[in-house]
């Protein structure tokens, strides 16, 4: 879904797009090309790319892999011969961030996050901008500047991040606890809307996680997830994610991601517990991620 958002806007801005064929997904695409449909605005888009068999057949100015964390070293594998150092923008959930990839991938490795969620249906990706959480592309280099620029033509405000790295950290913690609510609540979002023993207990997790990571000496925590889950508006924070759960961002942002991606937000929440086993004040962390019943994802598939 993410490659497609992007992927279509980016060749709607006049780029030369190629996707790497991965049956029988990109069968349709080089039928069709990429479709990318604005939930909240209804607007359109669609473009003609071309399919390659080989990333290495290149050259290319700029590979961008949306991939899921537990999907890295398989990219990687296939971008070791890439030609011509590319920039190659890893566009996911990545916790380890650089260190994770550095010496696997060919070309000049580089961390991002997309600022949409969605879903495919019916061949094309159904999408909500996040005007809380814009693109993120890490600081410096003429490329992402280009790639920025590129964006900002189509609409979509992007953010750049100094500390890449540690942001991928927090926003990994923030999203495996917010996934272990929703498998909690069978990953129907208007159930977690109105479940508020479990939002409270996602809510002090997350505190609880970003004090954690703090803590150990990761900087990078976005500015409007700190504010949001200081002790003083925990209160305020179940509100706002009450009301989140019960819009399209709940689904789209969240719950369907949660339900399709079982495997990857389950191993997010491991690698949270033994990235800060020796913390203290982590009992609701614990509490949560410990609890989400196993294979809630699967029975709402």
């Amino acid at each position: 879904m993410i490659g497609t958002v992007y992927g279509a806007h980016l060749a709607a801005a006049g780029n030369a797009v190629s996707v790497l064929s991965h049956p029988p997904r990109t069968e349709e695409v080089a039928r069709a090309g990429l479709i990318a449909v604005d939930v909240h605005d209804g607007s359109r888009t669609q473009a003609s790319v071309s399919v390659v068999p080989d990333a290495c057949g290149g050259p290319y100015e700029l590979v961008l892999v949306a991939v899921r964390a537990n999907q890295l070293t398989a990219a990687c594998a296939g971008l070791a011969g890439l030609a011509g150092a590319p920039a190659v923008v890893f566009f996911g959930n990545n916790p380890g961030g650089r260190a994770a990839i550095s010496g696997r991938a060919g070309g000049d490795v580089l961390l991002g996050f997309p600022g949409v969620g969605g879903v495919l249906r019916g061949g094309a990706a159904e999408y909500v901008r996040i005007p809380q959480q814009p693109t993120a592309l890490q600081a410096g280099g003429t490329r992402l500047d280009e790639l920025a620029g590129s964006l900002g033509a189509r609409g979509f405000a992007v953010q750049r991040v100094t500390d890449m790295d540690g942001w991928l950290t927090f926003h990994a913690a923030f999203v495996a606890c917010v996934a272990a609510a929703l498998y909690r609540c069978g990953t129907d979002p208007g159930r977690l809307a109105a479940d508020r023993p479990v939002l409270r207990l996602m809510c002090a997790a997350v505190t609880e996680a970003f004090a954690a990571l703090r803590g150990d000496g990761v900087t990078g925590l976005p500015r409007n997830l700190s504010v949001l889950h200081s002790p003083p508006l925990k209160g305020v924070a179940v509100r706002y994610w009450a009301r989140a759960m019960r819009s399209p961002m709940g689904e789209l942002c969240f719950a369907a991601h949660s339900r399709h991606a079982e495997a990857e937000m389950r191993a997010l929440g491991d690698q949270l517990i033994t990235r800060i086993a020796g913390a203290p004040n982590t009992r609701h962390v614990r509490q949560l991620l410990a609890a989400a019943p196993a294979g809630a994802a699967s029975r709402m598939a």
